[in-house]
């Protein structure tokens, strides 16, 4: 599935970022690869970018784009679009995703955490990802969608399989390509039915502003709605519940930063700098994939179009010529240039509302628990796709303020 190297580009030292073994612990591997070149190869030819200021550079570098998408990987077309096409989109979408306007969101937001917080504080144990994270992330970008509640669970199993389209086809296995193509495609059929009910029936959600927006537009628009759709759905809601859950972990296994970020709560949130700090410390998004569309170059060596690329957020957050004893949490930490929400017209659009529901999310768990204490075995990681990192789950005892 993921050949050594042949032939092409020499590089050294070799780093395959779909190695099992970093689901677990990838930063000590992404230490050996950043301090021991600029740019290390991987399989299939992939050029593997580890060191922050070559990552910063190449997210906004217009050189690397995603060249042509299977059918099932259109889904996630939106994260890579390249210009032209990639402007009107963005456009329509961040009428909706701008800080005013997720602001605005605030006062629901937190009555979804306080209604989850106080089911979790009524029992004996609670698993903060199952039982409060996903529940959370999902009322918050179905509610925006307005999609029926009875759609979460379903939304919920169909997101496993479909991540895994995230990865480069090469480093899926036969069976979980199958599986993502079967789940894609039940995925698209449900996106193209609520579409269509929106064109017949439009109501004030972002759904319905989106499918009016796109019609009203080019070709491309029209085109790309649906893999726009899929993203702002999907990866809305994944990616902020394992920010949230690798932010709970991170505070659990560094008790003294949890007592100051404790500290600084205000208003049920948690401030600003604890917030980047723990979306630098353990990014949910761990790698961004590229391909050279024209010649460019990276850390000085010249890059041919066609040649795959893999800008690794998780190694670049770590780098030491940026952030001092970069593998210590530290919520005072300023400043605090992570890359965790990308860069350039790339920059995550869902950031604000990320950032928001993660802040409360948080925020009012610190808030309202006197000590939070993990139960159960060791943590574990989910291993289906190499861009995603989370655990599977994280049971926990909560003891109310």
């Amino acid at each position: 599935m993921n050949p050594a190297p042949s032939g092409g580009l020499s590089l050294r030292p070799y780093f395959d970022p779909f190695d099992p073994a970093l689901h677990t612990d990838p930063y000590t591997r992404y230490t050996q690869a950043r301090e021991g070149a600029a740019l290390s190869e991987g399989p299939h030819g992939l050029v593997v970018v580890t060191r922050h200021a070559d990552v910063s550079r190449a997210l906004r570098d217009s050189a690397l784009g995603h060249g042509p998408l299977t059918a099932p990987n259109r889904l996630f077309s939106f994260l890579g679009m390249d210009p032209p096409d990639h402007g009107p989109l963005r456009q329509i979408a961040a009428r909706f995703f701008n800080p005013a306007a997720i602001a605005a969101l605030a006062a629901r937001i937190a009555q979804d955490v306080d209604e989850l917080l106080d089911q979790a504080l009524c029992g004996q144990q609670v698993d903060l990802l199952a039982d409060f994270a996903y529940p959370l992330s999902l009322r918050v970008i179905c509610g925006l969608f307005g999609l029926p509640d009875q759609d979460q669970q379903w939304i919920r199993e169909q997101t496993p399989p479909i991540a895994r389209l995230l990865d480069p086809p090469y480093a899926l296995d036969e069976q979980d390509l199958q599986g993502a193509h079967m789940a894609a495609a039940g995925f698209v059929a449900y996106l193209h039915r609520k579409i269509n009910e929106r064109r017949v029936t439009p109501g004030p959600d972002a759904f319905s502003a989106l499918v009016a927006g796109s019609e009203a537009g080019s070709g491309p628009a029209r085109r790309d709605l649906l893999p726009m759709c899929a993203l702002l759905l999907l990866a809305g809601y994944e990616t902020t519940a394992n920010v949230i859950a690798n932010g709970a972990l991170a505070l659990l296994r560094h008790p003294q930063q949890s007592a100051v970020a404790r500290s600084r709560v205000a208003d049920g949130r948690l401030d600003r700098a604890a917030m980047d700090e723990l979306l630098r410390y353990d990014s949910s998004i761990q790698i961004t994939f590229r391909t050279v569309q024209r010649p460019t170059r990276i850390a000085g060596t010249p890059l041919a179009p066609g040649t795959p690329v893999a800008l690794l957020i998780g190694a670049a957050n770590r780098d030491p010529r940026v952030f001092a004893r970069p593998d210590r949490l530290d919520v005072n930490r300023a400043p605090n240039p992570h890359l965790s929400f990308g860069a350039g017209i790339h920059y995550c659009l869902g950031a604000p509302l990320a950032r928001l529901e993660a802040s409360l999310a948080l925020g009012r768990l610190l808030a309202r628990t006197r000590d939070i204490e993990q139960t159960g075995g060791p943590v574990r990681h989910k291993d289906s796709t190499a861009t995603i990192r989370g655990v599977k789950e994280l049971p926990v005892r909560l003891t109310p303020a």
